[in-house]
C-alpha cells in the first residue's frame, strides 16, 4: 500500500474515535438529566439512531442544509417580488381612476332618479305660497274696498298739481276721525287724511268748536249732495277745489329804516293747502248768515264752484285777490 492510503486510513480512524468520544459524552449528559422535556428526549433518541447508522447522518444533514437555504432563498425571492407587486398596483390604480372617470354617464342615469323624488317636496312647498297668495287676495280687496262713509272709494283719485301732491294725504279711512296727534311733530299733519283736515277746519268756526261728530255728519251730507248734483266722487271734487283755491304768491311786509314795504313771495306747498281749506270754510261760514240754505248745502255749493274754478266761490275770489296784490308788489 502507498503512503497516501495509509494516511487516509489513519485520518478516518482518528475521526471515528473523536465521534465516538463526543457521542459517549452526550449520552452521559442525557443520562444525568432524565427530567428534561419531551423535546430533549426526542432529540436524544434521534441522535442515538444516527449513531447506529452513520450513513444516514449525511442524509438528514443534507435535508437540513436543503431546508435552511430554502427559507433564505424564499425570503430573498420575496424581497424582489414585493417591489414588483408594488409596481403592478401603481399602474392598476391608474386604470381604475381612468375607469372611474369614464363611468360618469352612470350618475347621469342616477340624476333622473334623484329628479323623480324631488317633485314631491316641490309639490309640498307650493302649498305654503298658495296660502300666502290666498291671504294676499283676502287682504288686498279689503284694503281696496275701504270707502269713506262706506260710499266713496279712494281709487282713481288724481292730484294734478305736483307741488301739492305730497301734502294731500289720500290714506283710506271709513270715518275721518283717526285720533292721531299730528300737531306734536312738525309737518306731521301732511299725513292726516284730507277729509279730516276739512272737518278740523270746520271745527274752528264759532258754532263748530269741540263738535267733531257734528262736523263729520255735515261733511257726509255735503258729499252726498255733491254726488247727486255732479255725479262725481266728492273726494275728487274736494281735491280739485283745493288745487284751484290754493294761492301761488302772497305778500310779506319788509321794513327799510322804519319804512314798510310789501314784497311778493312764493307760498310753501303745505301753506297753500292750509290757505285753501281756511278760505273754503270762511266762505261757508259767511254765506250761512241770512240764508235759507243749510250749512251742508252751502258747503256742497262752495266745493263745486271751487272745483269748477268759478269766481262765485269765495275761496277762488280770495285767491285771485291775494295773487293780484302780490303781482303789484313784485
Amino acid at each position: 500500500m502507498s503512503k497516501s492510503t495509509k494516511e487516509k486510513d489513519a485520518k478516518k480512524t482518528k475521526a471515528d474515535s473523536k465521534k465516538k468520544k463526543t457521542t459517549a459524552a452526550k449520552e452521559d449528559k442525557a443520562a444525568k438529566k432524565p427530567t428534561k422535556t419531551t423535546k430533549a428526549t426526542k432529540a436524544a433518541t434521534a441522535k442515538a439512531k444516527k449513531k447506529e447508522d452513520p450513513k444516514k447522518k449525511a442524509a438528514p444533514k443534507k435535508e437540513k442544509k436543503e431546508t435552511k437555504p430554502a427559507p433564505a432563498k424564499e425570503t430573498k425571492a420575496k424581497k424582489p417580488v414585493a417591489p414588483k407587486k408594488a409596481v403592478a398596483p401603481k399602474t392598476a390604480p391608474k386604470k381604475e381612476t381612468a375607469k372611474a372617470a369614464k363611468p360618469k354617464p352612470a350618475p347621469k342615469d342616477k340624476k333622473p332618479e334623484a329628479a323623480t323624488p324631488k317633485p314631491a317636496p316641490k309639490a309640498a312647498k307650493p302649498k305654503t305660497p298658495k296660502k300666502e297668495e290666498k291671504e294676499e287676495v283676502e287682504v288686498i280687496p279689503i284694503f281696496d274696498n275701504i270707502k269713506l262713509f262706506n260710499n266713496w272709494s279712494y281709487q282713481d283719485l288724481v292730484v294734478i298739481d305736483p307741488g301739492i301732491k305730497a301734502y294731500i294725504s289720500l290714506r283710506p279711512v271709513v270715518t275721518p276721525h283717526t285720533g292721531g296727534r299730528y300737531a306734536h311733530q312738525r309737518f306731521k299733519k301732511a299725513e292726516m287724511p284730507i277729509v279730516e283736515r276739512l272737518v278740523n277746519k270746520l271745527m274752528k268756526t264759532k258754532k263748530g268748536t269741540g263738535r267733531k261728530e257734528r262736523m263729520i255728519k255735515s261733511v257726509r251730507v255735503a258729499f252726498e249732495i255733491i254726488n247727486l248734483q255732479t255725479g262725481k266722487n266728492p273726494i275728487q271734487v274736494l281735491i280739485d277745489a283745493i288745487q284751484n283755491a290754493a294761492p301761488r304768491e302772497e305778500v310779506t311786509r319788509i321794513t327799510y329804516g322804519g319804512m314798510a314795504q310789501l314784497q311778493s313771495v312764493d307760498v310753501a306747498p303745505m301753506r297753500r293747502v292750509d290757505i285753501a281749506l281756511t278760505n273754503i270754510v270762511q266762505g261757508v261760514y259767511k254765506k250761512s248768515f241770512n240764508n235759507i240754505l243749510t250749512a251742508e248745502e252751502i258747503l256742497a255749493r262752495e266745493l263745486i264752484d271751487a272745483a269748477d274754478n268759478k269766481t262765485s266761490s269765495s275761496a277762488i275770489s280770495k285767491m285771485l285777490e291775494i295773487e293780484r296784490i302780490a303781482l303789484s308788489a313784485r
